[in-house]
């Protein structure tokens, strides 16, 4: 959060909410996001005489958790669709046109590590284009009953090798219909903000304000679906580590004992220097008795004064020991990130997803439908501010902005989607039940959503009956 942007919109007259020190909490989940926390990662070791330097191995997890929750929750098979196939086949091709599987799945993934993030859809001057920015970019405005209603946004814009910052606020007017104001702006030596002159905004292609007919905002806030246990009705969404970042620090420092284990137990064979020297051949070349590159020797002075000039040191591992140690960490993580207590395994070295069948009562499940519940209405907002600019830009575009969309979440790992498609091909054809509950099982409509679906295929296969038969009509004479 910066604050000069923060000042800048007091100059607006637009004040942000500030409820919570967010700024101390994003730093904190960004570092553990990038394994990388202050006084953790990087710290000093005393050995009697002075202080050393060390960093703490990791093993990512933060990262990790992160990563399989976006995968679980926005993947290729995650499906958007409509009652009105025009509406339907156009939100497909914006989806594709604005990278949606790649960019929103980035998203989700660091919005379960700082807490929250947002599709921001626009129109780029040639088509229909979506930002994706994470809560750290975001300053609330307005925020009622768990809905954020007015937002600014602030980037930062380069040209002609000089870095502006990009301010856009979406506020409502009385009448309830979105504007979205931008500022380009500049720093004084103080780092205070100050607006560019007008011609700055035709350079970057970006009007100064838009007057939309959108009772909706073309914004669309996605987070974890848990709780803020600081400000119970906070604008801020929370982090999905929060609260556990104890584990992910018993997991590192396991992980860096297992390590030092092997390294400190490594085999040495201490000798001593009266059988370490130099051998002189009979052609009067010289070599040494040991290979000097071979690491496991270590010469010592006098040390066969004890009557072995070789010992041998074998450090005995307990490896047995850390791995139980860290697969209790791994436990503790995936509990406390919601995948069960047996999420993670640590197996040969690795991490891996431990292999697992998932039941409809399992925790993992119950999370993931949790989070759902957010993630569907974010998308289908989402969608709908796709719809909106490309309808607003491209009249001419078949859309119907009153259709209704849902989301088809990708529940293979629950359920077998192809045996359900299977079965519900072969229940409609043997009769047994209607086109419209085929559709409603198998592309996750609702029951009036898949009626009027029948309805409208019906209606065009008539229509391109009746096209047909007029065309094979012979002329009249």
């Amino acid at each position: 959060m910066d604050k000069s942007v923060i000042n800048f919109l007091k100059t607006k007259s637009l004040s942000t909410i500030e409820t919570e020190n967010i700024e101390q909490k994003l730093e904190t989940w960004k570092q553990w996001y990038n394994s990388k926390v202050d006084g953790f990662h990087n710290y000093y070791v005393y050995d009697g005489n002075r202080k050393k330097n060390r960093t703490r191995l990791t093993l990512n997890m933060p990262a990790r958790v992160c990563q399989d929750w976006a995968d679980l929750l926005l993947n290729e098979k995650v499906e958007i669709s409509s009652n009105d196939e025009n509406t339907e086949r156009t939100i497909r091709k914006l989806l594709q046109q604005v990278n949606f599987y790649v960019r929103g799945n980035n998203l989700i993934e660091k919005a379960f590590a700082l807490g929250g993030g947002f599709f921001i859809p626009y129109w780029d001057g040639e088509k229909t284009a979506q930002k994706y920015i994470t809560q750290d970019f975001a300053y609330p405005i307005t925020y009622d009953s768990g809905r954020l209603l007015e937002c600014a946004f602030a980037s930062n814009k380069t040209l002609g090798g000089k870095r502006y910052t990009y301010i856009e606020v979406h506020t409502k007017t009385s009448e309830g219909f979105y504007v979205i104001d931008s500022f380009i702006c500049e720093s004084n030596q103080k780092g205070t903000l100050h607006e560019v002159g007008a011609s700055f905004y035709d350079k970057f292609n970006i009007a100064q304000k838009v007057i939309t007919q959108s009772k909706i905002p073309l914004f669309t806030q996605i987070r974890p679906n848990i709780a803020n246990r600081d400000v119970f009705d906070s604008s801020y969404g929370t982090s999905i580590f929060s609260g556990v970042t104890d584990y992910f620090a018993g997991a590192d420092l396991c992980y860096d004992a297992y390590i030092n284990e092997i390294k400190l137990g490594k085999k040495r064979i201490f000798v001593d220097g009266s059988v370490s020297k130099i051998n002189i051949h009979p052609d009067g070349s010289m070599s040494r008795v040991f290979d000097p590159n071979d690491d496991v020797f270590y010469s010592m002075a006098d040390l066969d004064e004890a009557g072995k000039p070789i010992l041998e040191s074998n450090m005995q591992l307990r490896v047995n020991e850390l791995d139980t140690a860290l697969q209790t960490q791994l436990n503790l993580i995936s509990q406390g990130c919601g995948f069960g207590a047996n999420g993670y395994k640590w197996d040969s070295g690795n991490v891996s997803t431990a292999t697992q069948v998932i039941s409809e009562n399992s925790k993992m499940f119950r999370t993931m439908k949790k989070h759902e519940l957010l993630l569907n209405d974010a998308i289908i907002n989402m969608a709908k501010g796709l719809l909106y600019v490309e309808k607003t830009n491209n009249p001419n575009a078949k859309i119907n902005l009153d259709a209704e969309l849902s989301v088809d979440f990708d529940d293979s790992i629950i359920e077998d989607t192809a045996e359900i498609k299977r079965q519900a091909t072969s229940e409609l054809t043997l009769g047994l039940i209607s086109k419209a509950e085929y559709f409603r099982k198998t592309r996750k409509m609702s029951e009036d959503s898949a009626i009027e679906f029948v309805k409208q295929m019906r209606q065009e296969q008539l229509d391109e009956a009746l096209q047909a038969q007029i065309t094979e009509e012979p002329p009249t004479e």
